[in-house]
């Protein structure tokens, strides 16, 4: 119960500032009063026994790799301090961001302009700051792919590492309760955007093969669905390229024409509106000038109109009411919206945009592994025992959910899974996904 009464107060209380008394009755009424009932009953609860079945079955590590990825990562994290420190003329602490502000700014008289500052008045050395002078001087480069291969191996290396058991399995603690718009999230260790780089080091149990089932475009379709924009509409009905769509339409020129470079720039866009990206977020994003990015999203919305004023009608209604909603009723409250300082509005304004699609999306995944866990225990392909079982459910990493399934059940399993997954919701646009499989995370190949 103490689970249940997390995920309920986690549900109905506004920005989690205050502590709500554990009561079973209180907690019903408030759920009654914020029409949230369907979203505890149908999504969170039944997700609660699959993810602990996830946490038990956990997932294969090759510990030989994970060595072998350890040492070199040192050694490449070594070279790049090096450098940096010769470039800067002077060694210091390059994960202290005040010490590092003073080498680029103070020491390096690297060019401010467009940076900002902390709240201590010192110019911040945040990812967003780093890519504003990336031009400005070659030392950055250096400390953003610092920056790059210091996470990957603080985040995932080590605690894979670390956290492997005496199985050979890490054993990742799914968290239903982690983020407001409703995507599971998972801890000790993290196992959410797992880098390219070391997917290689999960690998399946002998007799099995790890199967990818990832959703094709899943936000955009959403989308499309919320809004109901006629060309993005008719695009997915119609199959196609939805990025090679907005550039055409983007740039003027027939489909046909359409080039990899304004592809590239157009997913970019298409992207960036479902988090209520801006001229100056795009502008960093593709090497574009201010006034270029502010031309793209302008022509961009007079393209796909729907989107617009569904953005516009949105922000007007969560302004008036405080919270936003996706189309099942989850909710997510944003009182900072109205907020008098123009940067935290914007933020609350961005987040508003992005809620109702990707909170779909989240429970798309989550009702999708409920349908999936219905099918194992109707096919017997799941045992009382995770470790025991023919199919395995092992990851959920937002649009993409991860399986072990023994080989001779491949064929048999996955057109199933893919159907399940594919028929969890009802969009406007039918949802699609691409399964893959192999021996190991990393190397998958497609499986129709």
């Amino acid at each position: 119960m103490n689970q249940n009464i997390a995920i309920v107060q986690w549900l109905i209380d506004p920005d989690k500032r205050q502590k709500l008394p554990a009561d079973w009755e209180f907690l019903e009424k408030k759920l009654k009063e914020y029409g949230l009932e369907e979203v505890l009953n149908k999504i969170e609860l039944p997700l609660v026994k699959i993810l602990e079945e996830m946490h038990e079955a956990g997932i294969k590590t090759d510990r030989g790799l994970l060595e072998k990825l350890s040492r070199k990562f040192n050694e490449e994290i070594g070279d790049l301090e090096k450098e940096i420190y010769k470039q800067a003329g002077a060694n210091f602490n390059l994960n202290s961001p005040k010490q590092l502000s003073g080498a680029l700014f103070e020491k390096l008289k690297i060019d401010t302009a467009g940076v900002f500052k902390t709240k201590k008045g010192v110019y911040s050395t945040n990812v967003e700051n780093l890519l504003t002078i990336q031009n400005r001087h070659p030392i950055v480069a250096f400390v953003l792919k610092y920056r790059e291969l210091f996470k990957i191996k603080s985040t995932y290396i080590e605690p894979l590492r670390e956290l492997t058991g005496e199985d050979g399995r890490v054993h990742t603690t799914f968290i239903q309760t982690g983020t407001a718009t409703g995507r599971l999230s998972s801890q000790n260790p993290n196992l959410q955007n797992i880098p390219a780089s070391i997917r290689n080091v999960f690998i399946a149990d002998e007799g099995y093969k790890l199967v990818s089932f990832d959703y094709s475009q899943v936000e955009l379709r959403v989308l499309a669905s919320v809004t109901e924009d006629p060309k993005m509409l008719d695009a997915f009905r119609k199959d196609t390229d939805i990025h090679v769509l907005t550039a055409s339409q983007v740039f003027n020129v027939d489909i046909q024409k359409v080039t990899k470079e304004q592809r590239k720039l157009a997913k970019t866009l298409n992207f960036g509106v479902i988090y209520g990206m801006g001229a100056n977020a795009f502008a960093r994003n593709t090497g574009l000038s201010r006034k270029e990015a502010e031309k793209f999203i302008n022509e961009y919305f007079d393209d796909f109109a729907e989107i617009k004023r569904w953005q516009e009608k949105l922000l007007e209604k969560v302004r008036q009411v405080g919270y936003v909603e996706n189309l099942n009723g989850r909710k997510r409250w944003l009182y900072g919206i109205n907020d008098q300082n123009p940067r935290i509005a914007s933020a609350y304004a961005r987040a508003a945009i992005n809620m109702p699609i990707q909170g779909l999306a989240a429970d798309i995944i989550k009702l999708a592994m409920i349908k999936i866990h219905d099918l194992l225990l109707a096919k017997k392909w799941r045992d009382s025992n995770p470790r025991n079982s023919k199919v395995r459910m092992l990851l959920s990493i937002h649009d993409e959910l991860l399986f072990e399934i023994k080989d001779d059940l491949i064929d048999e399993a996955i057109p199933l899974i893919k159907s399940a997954m594919e028929s969890a919701y009802q969009l406007k646009v039918a949802l699609k996904v691409e399964a893959a499989l192999g021996n190991n995370w990393g190397k998958l190949s497609s499986k129709l």
